[in-house]
Parts: C-alpha cells; sequence; structure tokens
C-alpha cells in the first residue's frame, strides 16, 4: 500500500532543529493568545452583569406603592395582601406571585395589573369581581364569580339575579378558590353561560349540571330547558330554539309553566306543569305550523 505524505509533518521534517524549535513557540504563543482572550471576554461579562445587577439592586428600590382601580377593599388591605413593602426591589418583584396572593386572600379582587413606574414607583391596578352564581351545601349557600372562585361562603340567604347551579357533591369549596366538584363542570358551566349570552337568553334562575349528560336550565324559575347531551355542535341549535320557543310562550302566556324537552336535536316537546306527563307541544327547528288533536296535544312549529 502506498503511503501519503502529511504535507505539514513533510514541511517539519525539513525544518533546522532551531526552526522547529521557532515554530512551536509561536504556536504556544497563539493558543496562550486565543485563552487570554477567552478569559477576557468572560471577565468582561461577569463584571458587566455584577454591574447591572448591583445598578438594580441600589437604585430600582420602591418608595412608593398605589392602588388605583375599581375594588371594594382598601389600600391598605391590598398593598398588606401584596406582600410588596417600600424598600423592595422593583424589578425584582414576581407580578404572577403578586396577582394570586391578592386574588386569593381578597376574593372579590378579579385580576391585578402590576405597572412599574421607574425608578422607584409600584401601581396596583385592581379590577373588581361580582357573584355571579351561588351554590348550596349543607344548608348554607357560597356565591361565586364567573370563573366558579368561591367569593363567600357559609350564608343563609343570597340576594336576587344570582344563577343557582347544581354542580353534584361538592368536594371543597375555600374562598378565594375554584369550587371543586365534578370533573368537567366548570369548562360545560361557561360553555352553556357563553352560548346563552351570544343568542340573548336571559332571565336564567338556575342551572343542573349535575349530570352533565343531561344538562338542565331554568327559566325565571317556571321554565325547565331540558338540553340532555350537548356538545360543541348541538349546544347552540338546542339554546336558539329553547329561546325561540320561550318568546312565543311569554308572548301568549307569561305565566306558563312546564318544561322543554330539547334532547332530540332539532326538536322541542313542551310539557306543561299539569296533573298529566303527557307532551303537550312539539317544537321544530324548520316548521311553523299548529293543529289540535283528540288528546288536547297541539303540535306548535316555530323557525
Amino acid at each position: 500500500m502506498k503511503k501519503t505524505n502529511n504535507p505539514k509533518t513533510s514541511r517539519n521534517s525539513q525544518l533546522s532543529g532551531d526552526e522547529r524549535i521557532v515554530n512551536r513557540t509561536n504556536q504556544r504563543r497563539k493558543k496562550n493568545k486565543r485563552k487570554k482572550m477567552i478569559t477576557r471576554v468572560v471577565l468582561l461579562v461577569v463584571f458587566l452583569c455584577a454591574g447591572i445587577t448591583l445598578a438594580l439592586t441600589m437604585f430600582f428600590n420602591i418608595s412608593e406603592i398605589t392602588v388605583t382601580g375599581d375594588t371594594v377593599y382598601s389600600s391598605e388591605e391590598i398593598i398588606a395582601q401584596s406582600d410588596v413593602s417600600v424598600g423592595d426591589n422593583l424589578i425584582f418583584i414576581s407580578k404572577s406571585k403578586i396577582n394570586e396572593r391578592i386574588s386569593t386572600e381578597l376574593p372579590y379582587v378579579g385580576s391585578v395589573k402590576i405597572k412599574r413606574h421607574l425608578p422607584t414607583k409600584l401601581e396596583l391596578v385592581i379590577t373588581k369581581t361580582d357573584a355571579v352564581y351561588a351554590v348550596a351545601q349543607n344548608g348554607y349557600y357560597a356565591l361565586l364569580n364567573e370563573d366558579g372562585k368561591v367569593l363567600e361562603k357559609d350564608l343563609e340567604y343570597i340576594g336576587e339575579n344570582l344563577i343557582l347551579l347544581n354542580i353534584g357533591e361538592i368536594e371543597s369549596i375555600e374562598t378565594g378558590k375554584p369550587v371543586l366538584a365534578g370533573a368537567n363542570y366548570l369548562e360545560k358551566l361557561m360553555s352553556v353561560r357563553k352560548i346563552c349570552d351570544e343568542n340573548g337568553l336571559d332571565g336564567i334562575t338556575s342551572m343542573d349540571l349535575s349530570n352533565l349528560y343531561d344538562i338542565k336550565l331554568i327559566y325565571q324559575g317556571r321554565i325547565t330547558l331540558d338540553l340532555g347531551e350537548t356538545n360543541k355542535e348541538n349546544l347552540p341549535k338546542k339554546i336558539a330554539l329553547g329561546k325561540a320557543a320561550i318568546e312565543t310562550q311569554d308572548e301568549e302566556n307569561p305565566q306558563y309553566r312546564g318544561t322543554i324537552n330539547l334532547s332530540v336535536d332539532g326538536k322541542g316537546y313542551w310539557s306543561e306543569e299539569t296533573s298529566t306527563t303527557e307532551p303537550q307541544t312539539v317544537v321544530d327547528e324548520t316548521e311553523s305550523t299548529t293543529e289540535t288533536e283528540k288528546e288536547e296535544s297541539t303540535t306548535t312549529s316555530a323557525a
């Protein structure tokens, strides 16, 4: 096998002893220069970081904390729960921790926006939250906001304009935290409420989410919308059909009490609150005719 000569080795073999020594010396000098350059860069970065940290620590300490926005709590209460004090560093405070502490310890705080006014002022902008729902447990009520967070508990009475929820067995009710109950109830609650708002269905006084495969909404405490099993596709249609049926019934008989069974997609079966359980009316998405049958059962179709 033919050997190939390394050009570098060939050149070195042609050099004299002194020249090889000089060559190795030059190579070591180049390596030393590179090492010194790297060391200088590293030291420069370290000094810069240390200088920046020192500057932030020395020159951005909080001298004033103010509270603005809409709140039912005093500024002193909010600042105390923020766990931030005059003298703390303005740059190194944690926005998420401040928000969590205040909104948990002061439940009627919905969110906290942190504003840093350099060099030394901190502003806490408060957005309040209100009670939207109520749940009953052991003979007492708890108030919840729109996200399911517990605002108050152990109440004997609740005010008007709240939606009473049945969410099945409640695992935990702790002020400042979401109520723990059946799996996925909160997600379904948000979905149903959103569709109701989009369709302009007001007047819901209670919701039964104890069985997510058989959801019920109660309108003005007198008309039950039995939605049955719902999904993203049929929920908007069921609520729209229920709203149309309620509007028609309210025009004819504002005191009507009964149930609209919407468990079958595209149809609604009226059952008046009487001694009989026979369905009296069928509401259809596509038809709009009315006819009287022998059993005095009326079929009404509404778009």
